[in-house]
């Protein structure tokens, strides 16, 4: 095989200078990116959270299963690169801000340390020092090598993150928007095939990753247009990805490169995964890893969700089910709101078929038919029980809550068997007329009459 050649034409001599030229300068450059960039990743975490209530509620069809765990899974993931992002550009930054104040200081003492001038020390330990710490231009030297190298390690992780949001973007697209308009015996059938493509593509790259294998100059040339495949994953980024990795892999002996990718994946992991317990609760708030053992959060009845109380709840904040104005009502009415999520949206499409309009109807009487016609299932489907009163065809309106808009049902009931202290209201889905009606959530309120 002949050797390799990867020597390339120099730079000509203007060039090689203006790049030294700008070498040198890049320091500020870096503490501007590094300030920019801790204050961007601040605010990711708040943005990814209003996208991920926003996911949940308008757009996953299913909280169970797979589809069900991978919005958390992925939000947990990014959630996650936030933090090292953070800690990566935070380091950078001291890092370099302390190679600044060295460099002034060298500016004013341009001999650096003397060590036979250090006061209260013996000549050993004079000698100790200089033989353990060296010049100071030289320690100048050093951190401004790591500087840069943290740098380039940040943007890596950068990368990493644009790439699992792209990730997770073709993932939901097809989860949630082209998953539902292919008919389910297809979809069964493209579901298999996917994962068989999947097998035998990490099958194929795992044999020919074999030393025995990839000696050949055919297998090897099949193994890199594989292996190259992946850039469609960087969203055009695989460039710049390439140029840092490989220049790590080209100066740094094979065994640190090995013990730097265990110590970064079990770093990761391990921050994904007390982030993943973290984000539980925004999922379910009962969910905690602080349990009592005389304290259980099962029975809606026996539990007072602050997400069931409408002036507990956090601005820009979901309502998970149902809510009431407050946990103490002193009004003689109570004021509902029943969330409309996605995933009970394709429940209801199961139970209610809607009906054949006649194409002859204008557009506007249709929308207006639709939603007489949509009020009226609605209303022999939902069910309130207060106490034991139960409205059995609640008069419902269709409503917008909060600043996020969130969709559902609003009604105002005006009980007659409200009693002085504690009271449960009942909501319940009736999918079946024979069966019994399938409870969504049951709130206790207590009730104090403004006297």
């Amino acid at each position: 095989m002949a050797e390799l050649d990867t020597t390339q034409p120099a730079l000509p001599p203007d060039q090689q200078e203006k790049l030294r030229e700008l070498t040198a300068q890049s320091w500020n450059l870096e503490l501007v990116i590094s300030g920019a960039a801790l204050f961007a990743v601040l605010q990711l975490p708040d943005l990814l959270g209003q996208a991920f209530d926003y996911f949940q509620y308008n757009v996953t069809t299913t909280r169970a299963g797979v589809q069900g765990a991978l919005p958390l899974l992925a939000y947990s993931m990014m959630n996650a690169m936030c933090y090292v992002l953070f800690l990566a550009f935070l380091t950078n930054f001291v890092m370099r801000a302390f190679w600044v104040g060295l460099v002034g200081l060298l500016a004013v003492y341009p001999t650096g340390i003397q060590y036979e001038r250090i006061p209260f020390s013996t000549p050993y330990a004079q000698k100790r020092m200089a033989d353990g710490l060296g010049p100071l231009d030289r320690y100048i030297l050093r951190l401004d090598q790591r500087c840069n190298v943290v740098f380039a390690v940040a943007f890596l992780f950068v990368i990493f993150l644009v790439a699992v949001a792209g990730a997770y973007v073709v993932v939901l697209l097809v989860s949630s928007v082209l998953r539902p308009m292919i008919p389910p015996e297809i979809r069964h059938i493209l579901t298999l095939g996917s994962y068989a493509f999947f097998a035998i593509f990490l099958l194929v790259n795992t044999v020919l990753g074999l030393p025995s294998v990839k000696a050949n100059p055919t297998a090897a040339k099949l193994q890199y247009q594989l292996t190259t495949t992946s850039k469609v994953m960087f969203w055009g980024m695989y460039t710049p990805f390439s140029f840092i990795v490989n220049t790590f892999y080209s100066h740094l002996p094979y065994g640190k490169i090995l013990r730097a990718i265990g110590i970064f994946g079990v770093v990761f992991l391990v921050v994904i995964a007390v982030e993943l317990l973290a984000n539980l609760s925004r999922v379910d708030r009962r969910v905690s890893l602080n349990q009592r053992y005389l304290y259980s959060t099962r029975l809606d009845s026996l539990y007072s969700n602050p997400a069931c109380y409408d002036d507990q709840l956090a601005d820009g904040e979901y309502v998970s089910t149902a809510a009431i104005q407050s946990d103490v009502i002193e009004d003689p009415f109570i004021r509902i709101f029943i969330a409309y999520p996605k995933n009970l949206d394709t429940l209801l499409t199961k139970v209610v078929k809607e009906p054949v309009w006649s194409d002859s109807l204008p557009r506007a009487e249709k929308r207006r038919q639709f939603a007489q016609w949509s009020h009226q299932q609605l209303s022999g489907l939902l069910q309130i029980t207060v106490n034991d009163s139960v409205y059995r065809r609640p008069d419902l309106l269709f409503a917008r809550r909060g600043e996020q808009q969130q969709q559902g049902w609003k009604t105002v009931l005006i009980p007659s068997n409200l009693r002085t202290g504690k009271n449960t209201i009942r909501i319940s889905l009736r999918t079946d007329s024979l069966a019994k009606p399938h409870d969504l959530t049951t709130i206790p309120f207590w009730y104090v009459p403004d006297k």
